[in-house]
């Protein structure tokens, strides 16, 4: 449905330093507009006729986004729409539709992100179920301020957070039980580039669409994660920078997705949200 002539992103952390008290900082402020101006400048390149912007977990949340929102337009003439956590998950389950072939059977969605993570069910026929949860990886790492590696006392901590929050998908489990996690992009690009890597020892290309990750694969890649400081995981090949301090609590998070929702295996979606935006277009 659509033809990618480029595909580049940009850590921003719009989240970090404020999300969990429901702003966004002036460090955070000023690094998002760098990076929205070094994309403008890429719209203006590549003469694109349509621009859609959308702000997600800390657009929705953040009590001076207006500002920020405001400022976009007002300098760059980029307007950031905010959506739902429920649009960003059924924009999340377009992307990765274009990228994994479903069949009948029941596959679990899931999106690590900065502020929130998005969860949905779905077969080829479409969305079963879809929830948006505050817990991405930027947010617990504000919350739970964890030690270098992180301590086995504060992944317990997390895992009880989780098993909280996250009731309503053990419920939706027991209704539409899964056979396989879809990790959408994101932390799956890293687990699957690191995976990649370690048994070949080449890069992943960016022309595969997606990658099949055998639980064992991702056991392995937990225990390197959450035994090692953010200094040896500078060094992992596969593993981006933007990456190193929220992969701790991505994999934590995805450990506990695979236990909850008892799948056979992981396949890794390169398709995301954005995709799903540019598959309605």
């Amino acid at each position: 449905p659509f033809e990618v002539i480029l595909n580049t992103k940009s850590a921003v952390m719009l989240g970090q330093e404020g999300l969990n008290n429901g702003f966004i900082s002036d460090k955070a402020f000023t690094r998002a507009y760098g990076v929205l101006r070094d994309f403008s400048q890429l719209i203006a390149e590549f003469k694109c006729e349509k621009v859609v912007a959308y702000g997600t977990s800390a657009i929705r949340e953040a009590s001076n986004s207006q500002i920020f929102v405001k400022k976009i337009s007002d300098d760059l003439n980029i307007q950031i729409s905010p959506i739902s956590g429920q649009q960003e998950a059924e924009f999340i389950y377009y992307g990765v539709k274009n990228a994994v072939k479903f069949t009948h059977e029941n596959y679990l969605i899931l999106d690590i992100g900065g502020g929130s993570n998005e969860l949905v069910i779905a077969n080829k026929d479409g969305i079963l179920w879809k929830e948006s949860f505050k817990l991405g990886g930027a947010r617990l790492l504000e919350q739970f301020k964890p030690a270098d590696p992180i301590s086995e006392s504060t992944i317990n901590e997390v895992n009880q957070l989780l098993e909280k929050e996250l009731s309503p998908l053990a419920e939706a489990l027991k209704k539409y039980p899964v056979t396989q996690l879809v990790g959408s992009s994101g932390a799956f690009d890293s687990y699957a580039a690191m995976i990649h890597f370690e048994e070949t020892g080449q890069p992943l290309s960016k022309s595969i669409l997606s990658y099949p990750i055998t639980l064992e694969q991702f056991n392995g890649i937990y225990r390197m994660v959450v035994n090692t400081t953010r200094e040896e995981r500078l060094l992992m090949p596969g593993l981006e920078s933007l990456r190193v301090n929220t992969i701790v609590m991505a994999s934590i998070f995805t450990q506990y997705i695979l236990k909850v929702s008892k799948v056979k295996g992981i396949i890794q979606s390169a398709y995301s949200l954005k995709e799903g935006v540019a598959s309605q277009f």
